[in-house]
């Protein structure tokens, strides 16, 4: 069974690995600086960043995060705004709706944020033209392009 659940600072030496594992998949050269702990726990820290894994909780699965998504809340000029970031799926489980999960968890937690504060807020969400599957996943949950790079 797959969960989608918050990751917090008590999980950070638990989800480090997996985490670094997963970073690389986010950039076409699969490359990426890993985090160290201080760094995973400076974003956990931080009261306005969420950061959700899919995690494998029936113990089937050699790696339990299979994958994961942030949101940042910040406040503009007046107004609340979120942005989603680093979306991703391990390829070896792609394809199976777990980043769709994982986008609508991260919608989901959008509208709580909006809801305790009431006010509206205005959600982005940003990805590279290459990522062809996750962008048409975005555009059917109801993310619009808004400008092209």
């Amino acid at each position: 069974m797959v969960k989608i659940q918050q990751i917090k600072w008590e999980d950070a030496a638990r989800t480090l690995g997996a985490i670094n594992r997963l970073l690389p998949q986010l950039s076409p050269s699969e490359k990426a600086a890993p985090l160290t702990i201080e760094e995973l726990k400076e974003c956990l820290d931080n009261k306005n960043f969420y950061l959700f894994a899919a995690e494998d909780t029936s113990g089937n699965s050699a790696q339990s995060i299979l994958g994961m998504g942030s949101i940042f809340f910040q406040k503009n000029l007046g107004r609340w705004i979120a942005e989603i970031h680093d979306i991703i799926v391990d390829k070896s489980q792609r394809g199976q709706g777990l980043g769709e999960k994982i986008v609508r968890r991260l919608i989901e937690e959008a509208k709580k944020f909006a809801s305790s504060k009431g006010k509206h807020i205005k959600l982005y969400l940003t990805s590279r033209p290459s990522r062809a599957a996750a962008n048409q996943l975005y555009l059917k949950l109801g993310f619009r392009v808004v400008a092209k790079a």
